[in-house]
């Protein structure tokens, strides 16, 4: 043999030989890969909806990010009315992307119809072995909706989709009973998809073993093991955020969760749950779950990571039990405006646009509701998110009208947008309303009027029923004097601070609690222990609370207070009358005297200004009335006084050169004074009951 032969025939061995391993590899790989085939009889579903030569889908379920079904296979209907499916099936590995091949999973064969796009048929079957074997079924629609399984001569391949198709039939049933299928499952198809979903059915408790079942890697290609986890969700929507934090920390953490994959679709799904939910408060648990087991993890997509951290910086500011962000915006006059100044009970940020339909739809709800207000103080701070300067005033003067005297508004905007408010506050659309309350914590937030009705209803509720029990403690009226009353208070004062313990936060809300159940009495022995409170147990220890604003407006009540107390001699300055000429303020001298401050923008001080004119014409024989404007608009007070016949003599403090802010409490009012001929304080800040009374029985003397 030549050469040239001899390579030539080297190389015809080479290539045979090539060929024999490349058929062996094949074979082994065949051999070590299993095969489905699928056969679904639709006979009896008609031929006009289906014929010969119509497409069959089939589709796999992936419990991943968004809970998406991909089309793996197809089929068309032959002449006898079947449509075959025939692959190649898998092992399951979530380390592959398995989303197209045929796995453990859960699958839906369907047709549409292609004019309407409506779905002409559907049968959901379950294909259990991980380890990718051979699967074979025949599937016979049955009529009415319902399937039959048709068992091969030898039923290998056991009852799993038998017992499927009879927990379909059973599902349309109300009460059904699934503890006998359950059972059945244990014996016949033990560890498969199906006894999962019985499992599921049957046991309402989420237990070690049930967060187990859940942990399953083959639910990731099924549609039930999300329906579970949303069902386990949704139970928790209505507890505290500690509790849905714990539980879900409780399955996120589960050792049965063994791959990284399924973990991080459970968190997704876990945060797009409680992120979309209309439950309010849930949306702490979707920023939770998203800074502790999202952001950050590798095994959740980049998309999903933005999207995430794009939720997290919207509304993390905002969250409920927070304080609110700070807000600094110009008002209506160009002065900077602070929400700190909306101290008090509960506070309103409402944010809106002159464009926004929905603004124009809930804005008048919202004034309505403002309307018919009555139970305490509200503070609304408007923001408009607008950059249109006139279309903001007009939109004020159209929009937000309201006489109401328990509400006290603020108009801002950030015109040139020097501020940062709509990331701080998460501002996309409006409008948005969040609820504060006194410490400036919110306590709604994504409201609308009728949200804002029923949280302030059950807040105003649960108020009453504690100041009902401070009540009994310290009753408004008493029958012995005054100054025994002032000790008992005190005394009953120091009892509550001893028996409040170490729990130094429990002992600041029940501090605060009873300040301001006594600050808001108009019995003076209640409101001397509010100033007892703030000057012995709130301002001294300051930095033990968290709410600044709170403690601040205390300590300036409690020193606005101290001014001109009970039983002591009345400051006397010299104003200026409504002229411009200088006049005393406790004149005359033979009189007892009524000192009534108050402002023009002041809502309740209109609407007492009536009684106080029918007080002064019944008494001003025996008694001097004097009405101190406290504000700056001087040309405003003389219109609020011609308009309110305000015919008994006005004061104010030309120039502010009297001292009348360093002598008197004029930061709330009106605010009422009653001085005895000899200038001795013996009321301050009354109502109109109380100083008729009072009245009556200094005038019979």
């Amino acid at each position: 043999m030549s050469g040239e032969e001899y390579i030539s025939e080297y190389k015809n061995r080479r290539t045979l030989l090539a060929v024999l391993l490349l058929l062996l590899t094949s074979a082994t790989l065949f051999a070590q890969r299993g095969v489905y085939d699928i056969r679904i009889d639709l006979s009896h579903i008609g031929s006009n909806s289906l014929p010969p030569g119509s497409m069959v889908y089939m589709g796999k379920y992936i419990f991943d990010s968004k809970n998406s079904m991909r089309v793996i296979d197809s089929a068309r209907v032959d002449k006898k009315g079947v449509a075959r499916f025939k692959g190649y099936t898998h092992p399951i590995d979530l380390d592959k992307d398995q989303r197209d091949v045929f796995t453990a999973g859960q699958y839906i064969i369907y047709q549409r119809n292609n004019i309407t796009n409506d779905i002409l048929f559907n049968v959901d079957f379950f294909y259990s072995d991980s380890r990718g074997k051979n699967f074979k079924e025949k599937v016979k629609y049955s009529g009415e909706g319902t399937w039959t399984r048709i068992k091969p001569w030898s039923d290998k391949y056991g009852p799993e989709n038998e017992l499927a198709f009879e927990i379909q039939r059973l599902s349309r049933q109300n009460g059904a009973d699934f503890n006998p299928l359950h059972k059945r499952a244990l014996k016949e198809i033990p560890n498969s998809l199906t006894g999962t979903l019985l499992q599921f059915l049957i046991n309402s408790d989420y237990t070690n073993s049930k967060f187990a079942d859940l942990a399953d890697e083959r639910l990731y290609y099924t549609n039930f093991g999300l329906v579970e986890l949303y069902r386990f969700l949704s139970g928790l929507s209505a507890s505290s955020e500690n509790t849905r934090n714990l539980a879900i920390d409780y399955l996120l953490k589960n050792k049965s969760i063994t791959h990284q994959k399924l973990r991080a679709a459970i968190a997704m799904h876990c945060f797009r749950y409680f992120s979309s939910t209309p439950v309010m408060g849930c949306e702490g648990s979707a920023v939770y779950v998203a800074e502790k087991y999202i952001l950050g993890n590798e095994a959740i997509p980049s998309s999903d990571i933005a999207e995430v951290a794009y939720y997290v910086t919207l509304n993390k500011g905002t969250l409920i039990g927070n304080k609110a962000p700070k807000l600094n915006l110009k008002d209506t006059s160009e002065n900077l405006r602070s929400i700190e100044e909306v101290m008090g009970e509960y506070s309103v940020i409402y944010f809106y646009s002159d464009d926004c339909l929905h603004c124009k739809t809930e804005t008048p709800l919202f004034v309505d509701f403002l309307n018919h207000y009555r139970h305490s103080p509200l503070n609304v701070f408007t923001v408009y998110t607008g950059t249109d300067k006139l279309a903001w005033l007009a939109y004020v003067e159209k929009n937000f009208n309201t006489a109401n005297p328990f509400i006290n508004w603020i108009h801002t905007a950030d015109l040139s947008r020097e501020s940062n408010f709509p990331v701080d506050y998460g501002i996309i659309s409006t409008p948005k309303m969040l609820l504060l309350d006194n410490g400036l914590r919110i306590i709604g937030r994504g409201i609308l009027t009728s949200t804002l009705s029923g949280i302030l209803e059950n807040e105003n509720k649960k108020t009453k029923e504690q100041f009902k029990y401070l009540s009994i403690i310290f009753p408004d009226k008493a029958s012995f004097s005054d100054s025994t009353e002032i000790i008992t208070r005190k005394a009953a004062i120091d009892k509550i601070y001893e028996g409040a313990g170490s729990d130094i936060k429990y002992r600041n809300n029940l501090l605060r609690l009873t300040y301001l159940y006594l600050f808001s009495s108009d019995f003076y022995p209640n409101q001397e222990a509010a100033a007892y409170i703030g000057s012995k147990y709130i301002c001294p220890y300051s930095q033990t609370f968290d709410d600044t604003v709170f403690v601040s407006n205390v300590c300036r009540a409690v020193a606005a207070f101290n001014k001109n107390k009970l039983n002591t001699q009345a400051t006397d300055l010299q104003l200026s009358d409504i002229a411009g000429y200088p006049a005393d303020l406790l004149y005359p001298s033979d009189k007892y005297k009524v000192l009534i401050f108050y402002k023009t923008t002041c809502g309740i001080c209109s609407t007492i200004s009536a009684d106080l004119v029918r007080l002064w014409k019944k008494y001003r024989q025996k008694v001097a009335f004097t009405g101190i404007y406290v504000g700056q608009d001087v040309q405003a007070w003389r219109k609020f006084v011609l308009e309110n016949k305000l015919e008994f003599r006005q004061l104010y403090d030309k120039e502010n050169i009297a001292g009348l802010h360093l002598a008197y409490d004029v930061e709330t009012v009106p605010h009422i004074y009653v001085v005895s001929p000899d200038n001795i304080v013996e009321a301050k800040d009354i109502g109109i009951a109380d100083l008729e009374n009072l009245l009556k029985i200094k005038t019979i003397q």
